[in-house]
């Protein structure tokens, strides 16, 4: 089995021994390790080559992002999983699927007091036909929670942020123009997020 779909089946059977293990020792009336899915709607946008690619190849397309999160009972991991597509444009990225954690920087959100969320999360990440496998991804998320600070009452509308989304390919590694390895060209990924489920 290759390195990444290693790693992610791993973690998730240790999730569930994990569960399976907290639910035999803690009785009936625990919770387990899992929590429900939240599913999220995250229209936006991608930028590319934004930082050394050549002058004038920069791109940005609309991105339309489906996610879902699995949180768990620690503050400190969520499980992710989703898929992305540039559809409203043919030359823009096709079908990109990803999945893996989120670990939040717990000490850094408590100080902004709920209105920012901060995480680092490593995914994998596999494109439709024509792409290179699975790859490994380092994720920088951030997250301002402007319906939860700002409209807490109104029940649509309270799940509401803006994201702002870094993503750095660790495998695969695109060249350059000269042929070299480009390690620091990261995807800029951005937009708004809004639970849709439950």
């Amino acid at each position: 089995m290759k390195p990444i779909p290693l790693i992610a089946t791993t973690a998730f059977v240790l999730a569930i021994a994990s569960d399976t293990v907290s639910a035999q020792t803690a009785g009936a009336t625990h919770e387990g390790f899992l929590r429900p899915p939240v599913f999220l709607l995250m229209p936006g946008a991608l930028t590319t080559c934004v930082i050394s690619c050549e002058a004038g190849s920069s791109r940005t397309d609309f991105n339309a992002r489906f996610q879902t999160v699995i949180p768990t009972s620690s503050s400190w991991l969520s499980f992710v999983a989703g898929a992305q597509w540039g559809w409203a444009s043919a030359s823009a990225h096709g079908p990109i699927i990803f999945f893996g954690g989120i670990i939040p920087i717990v000490p850094l959100n408590n100080a902004t007091n709920g209105w920012l969320t901060i995480s680092f999360d490593p995914l994998g990440a596999a494109a439709g036909p024509g792409g290179k496998g699975t790859n490994l991804v380092a994720e920088g998320a951030a997250v301002a929670n402007i319906g939860a600070k700002l409209m807490p009452n109104r029940p649509v509308l309270r799940s509401l942020g803006a994201y702002f989304l870094v993503d750095q390919q660790l495998t695969n590694v695109p060249t350059d123009a000269n042929g070299r390895k480009d390690h620091w060209n990261p995807t800029l990924i951005y937009g708004l997020a809004l639970q849709i489920a439950p």
